[in-house]
C-alpha cells in the first residue's frame, strides 16, 4: 500500500459571522493569552491522507495561531515526504517528519492522525484497540472555560450553565489580578457547592511571588488544580512554585514535542501535564508523552482545544494511557467542533466515551469543510 495524496484544509469559522457582529467581549477576550490578540473566531487544520488501496485516512492539526500557516507546513514540507510510502510504517513515518518539522510539530500531529485512522480502516478495528486497549469504559472530563466574564455573578451564572450541563468539574480562567482572581473564584465555589471540582487556569499571569501568594487563597476555596501560573517556558519557576504552594501545578497545552515535556519533568515543575493531541505530534507524540510522565509518576490531563476529530482521537487515547486523570472537554462558542463531522461526541454525566468504529469512527462533514475553507 502506497500513499498518493496528502491534503491539509485550513478551517477558519469568525465569531462575527457566526454571530452575526454581535460578539461578546468573554469571547474575544476569554482568557489572560488573549490580552493582546483577541480572538476572531476558530481555527483547525483537517488532513486527509489518500492511499492507492482506496482507504482514506482522516486527521486534525491545531488551527492556532493561524490554521493557513500550519496547513502550508503539511501541503509543502510533509507531503512530498510522505508520497509514495507505506503508511503502515507509522513510527518510521513519525520520526521522518520531526527530522524534518521539528519547529512545527502542529502539522505532524495532523499527519500523524489520519495516519493511525488509515491503520484502524486497514485492519478493521477501532482506535483503542489498535493502541492496546481499553483501560476505562468512559473518560472523566471537565468543562471550560469560565472565561472573563465582568463580573462574579456572571462566573457563577456560567458555572451554573455546566452544572446543568452533567459536568461535576470545570475551569475559570483566571489572570485579572489576585483579588479579582479570589472574588471570581469565590462566587463559583459558592454557585456549585463543595462536590464539584474547581479549576483554575491563569495562563501564564504571574510572577512566581504572586503565584505563591494566590494559591494560598486557593486553597482555601478547595481548588483542584493551579494550572499556567507562570508560562511554561520557565519550567524552574514552576518547579519553584510547586515546592510552596498546596495544590497541583498543571502545564504543558503550549508545548509541542516530547522533549519539551522531558525538560518539564526533570525540572519536578508540575504534578499534571496536558498535552494537545493537535499540537503535540498526535496520538504517536501524545502517548510517548504519557510514557515519559508515567516514569516521573505524573498524571496526564490533555488539553482539549479544537473541532471534533481532534477531540474523538484524545478521547480513544485518554481510554488507553494508564496515567490519565481527567480530559478537557471545551465548551468555548466554536461553529467547528461537531459540524465539521457526521458523528455526535459521545458525552453523558460528565463523561465521554471513546467511538466504536474503525479508526476514528468518524467521518468528515464535506459541507462544512466548504463552507469554512481559508484557503
Amino acid at each position: 500500500m502506497k500513499i498518493t495524496q496528502v491534503e491539509a484544509i485550513p478551517l477558519f469559522a469568525s465569531f462575527a459571522e457566526a454571530l452575526d457582529g454581535d460578539v461578546p467581549p468573554e469571547l474575544s477576550l476569554p482568557a489572560f493569552s488573549m490580552r493582546n490578540t483577541p480572538l476572531l473566531g476558530q481555527g483547525a487544520v483537517i488532513v486527509r491522507i489518500t492511499t492507492d488501496a482506496g482507504l482514506v485516512g482522516i486527521g486534525e492539526a491545531m488551527g492556532r495561531p493561524g490554521p493557513r500557516g500550519t496547513a502550508a507546513h503539511i501541503n509543502e514540507v510533509l507531503a512530498p515526504m510522505l508520497i509514495g510510502c507505506d503508511p503502515r510504517h507509522h513510527q518510521a513515518l513519525f520520526t521522518a517528519m520531526n527530522e524534518q518539522m521539528r519547529f512545527a510539530p502542529m502539522g505532524i500531529s495532523g499527519v500523524d492522525m489520519a495516519l493511525w485512522d488509515l491503520r484502524g480502516k486497514l485492519y478493521d478495528d477501532c482506535l483503542t484497540n489498535l493502541l492496546g486497549g481499553a483501560a476505562r469504559e468512559t473518560v472523566d472530563c471537565y468543562a471550560s472555560p469560565i472565561p472573563y466574564m465582568a463580573t462574579p455573578d456572571g462566573s457563577a451564572d456560567k458555572a451554573r450553565e455546566f452544572l446543568q450541563a452533567g459536568f461535576r468539574a470545570l475551569k475559570l480562567k483566571i489572570g485579572r489580578g489576585i483579588g479579582p482572581d479570589i472574588d471570581h473564584a469565590a462566587a463559583v465555589r459558592d454557585a456549585i457547592g463543595s462536590d464539584v471540582k474547581l479549576l483554575v487556569d491563569a495562563n501564564g499571569a504571574y510572577t512566581v511571588s504572586e503565584s505563591i501568594a494566590l494559591a494560598r487563597d486557593l486553597v482555601k476555596l478547595g481548588v483542584y488544580w493551579l494550572e499556567e501560573p507562570v508560562h511554561p517556558e520557565y519550567p524552574d519557576d514552576l518547579a519553584r512554585i510547586r515546592r510552596r504552594v498546596d495544590l497541583p501545578v498543571v502545564s504543558g497545552e503550549w508545548l509541542g514535542s516530547w522533549f519539551q515535556f522531558r525538560d518539564l519533568l526533570k525540572a519536578e515543575a508540575v504534578d499534571v501535564i496536558m498535552p494537545n493531541i493537535t499540537r503535540c505530534g498526535g496520538i504517536t507524540g501524545l502517548m510517548k508523552i504519557a510514557d515519559l510522565a508515567m516514569l516521573e509518576n505524573v498524571t496526564v490531563a490533555p488539553h482539549g482545544v479544537g473541532a471534533g476529530i481532534g477531540i474523538a482521537a484524545a478521547i480513544a487515547a485518554c481510554a488507553v494511557m494508564p496515567n490519565f486523570l481527567i480530559y478537557e472537554y471545551n465548551q468555548l462558542f466554536n461553529p467547528l467542533r461537531h459540524p465539521v463531522m457526521h458523528e455526535a461526541i459521545n458525552y453523558a454525566d460528565g463523561a465521554l466515551r471513546p467511538n466504536a468504529g474503525t479508526g476514528l469512527g468518524i467521518r468528515l462533514n464535506e459541507d462544512t469543510l466548504e463552507r469554512y475553507r481559508a484557503d
